[in-house]
């Protein structure tokens, strides 16, 4: 079906480019089998979108165009902007600052006890990330979404849940752009924040490649959505994406990283 197509619209790329100032400077790269990606997705029983950008050449692809240029919940990736927010307000110190745990059983172990922000970017801790945009507060927080362009730049009245159930939204499409600026450092924070957000981002290496990600899963409405969004180094290239499906049951919590790397392997990114 057309609106199903490998390639994002002429107007999308086009709008990708002009925001991001990339042009197409190298050879054209060999086309993904889309066909493949979206049996990926049907073998985990997930409905969703792969979105794959290459900034050294430019293109750009996607499983289903519509659904990449859609909005929604940002959820638990919120957590990169939030960190970017908080470290240049100064409200954080550091990835090494602790916050100390308040005795309140969050349902989950590991989140039960003081944390850094290193660990609480890694373990998704909600309660951390609540307590730093309470402390940015809502002035200061929408000021910067408004200087990053991030999605529609909206909060709400309840500043430690907006992005969880709130009026904010992004589309994959919008996820890769400001992904893309976080990368080569061309968000409006000092490089120094921007290089400690992407260290906390790394997850994974092997062998000449480097995945950093973040997952996000919005749980707390009637349409759950899952997202795992992040770039690839390999070697001199580099590869950004966003992976966004409709969470349905609960191996889906899983499927979001298992189809991502899949796609990613297949394409020769990461394996």
């Amino acid at each position: 079906m057309l609106q199903r197509s490998s390639f994002i619209s002429v107007f999308l790329l086009i709008t990708l480019l002009i925001r991001t100032g990339t042009g197409i400077s190298q050879p054209v790269l060999p086309k993904p089998d889309v066909a493949g990606w979206n049996k990926i997705f049907e073998k985990h029983e997930a409905s969703g979108t792969f979105v794959l950008y290459h900034p050294g050449s430019g293109q750009i692809f996607s499983n289903d165009s519509l659904r990449a240029a859609e909005r929604f919940l940002p959820a638990s990736t919120f957590k990169i902007p939030n960190s970017l927010i908080g470290l240049e307000t100064g409200v954080i110190s550091g990835p090494d600052e602790v916050f100390i745990w308040n005795g309140t059983d969050y349902g989950y172990q590991a989140w039960n006890t003081d944390l850094s922000l290193q660990q609480a970017f890694r373990l998704s801790a909600v309660w951390v990330y609540q307590e730093i945009a309470i402390r940015i507060g809502r002035e200061n927080m929408e000021y910067w979404l408004k200087q990053c362009a991030y999605g529609n730049m909206l909060t709400g009245p309840a500043i430690n849940t907006f992005w969880l159930n709130g009026d904010i939204r992004i589309s994959p499409l919008e996820q890769v752009q400001f992904l893309e600026k976080l990368y080569f450092e061309r968000l409006p924070f000092q490089s120094k924040n921007q290089a400690k957000v992407k260290e906390l981002m790394l997850l994974e290496e092997n062998g000449h490649a480097r995945l950093y990600a973040k997952t996000g899963w919005a749980a707390r409405v009637e349409n759950q959505i899952g997202w795992f969004v992040g770039f690839v180094e390999k070697q001199d290239e580099l590869w950004i994406f966003a992976l966004n499906i409709d969470m349905t049951k609960p191996a889906h919590q899983a499927a979001r990283i298992e189809i991502s790397k899949e796609i990613l392997k297949e394409e020769g990114i990461f394996e």
